[in-house]
């Protein structure tokens, strides 16, 4: 039973996360004022530059488009094993994928934090990682 907790309580910090991400990215595009460069001047740079890879979009949509599609992951990875945790606990302790992707996703998530991003999505990535890994421990302990 503490596996189904622990896994809930690991799913809470990337849920908000996602959410937030989400809604501040899609918030941006009315009335840019949270993941937007500090000087305003690069957000017309953006605007302004295509990609190598294509002239299609400029960088400005490219990054909107990014960040609406990692928050939507972020929040498509939590409700996931919100739902299972919740609902599907037994399928969930007896699949060695589920139980060992939770925390390698999380892992993923906090490098990613360390290298690419700040503190605040470096803290929630530790505290979901440390409960998905406190909940596969008790599941191979028990």
């Amino acid at each position: 039973m503490i596996t189904k907790y622990l896994y809930i309580a690991g799913c809470i910090p990337f849920l908000v996360l996602g959410i937030l991400h989400t809604v501040y990215t899609i918030t941006d595009t009315f009335n840019p004022k949270k993941l937007i460069p500090y000087q305003s001047d690069v957000m017309g740079l953006m605007k302004s530059s295509s990609l190598a890879i294509t002239k299609e979009t400029n960088m400005w949509r490219a990054w909107v488009g990014f960040n609406i599609s990692h928050g939507i992951g972020m929040l498509f990875f939590s409700v996931t094993y919100l739902y299972l945790s919740t609902f599907y606990i037994p399928f969930l302790e007896a699949s060695v994928f589920f139980m060992s992707a939770a925390p390698i996703i999380a892992l993923i998530y906090l490098a990613l934090s360390k290298k690419y991003w700040f503190s605040i999505p470096t803290i929630g990535s530790t505290i979901g990682l440390l409960c998905f890994v406190a909940g596969t421990l008790a599941q191979l302990y028990k």
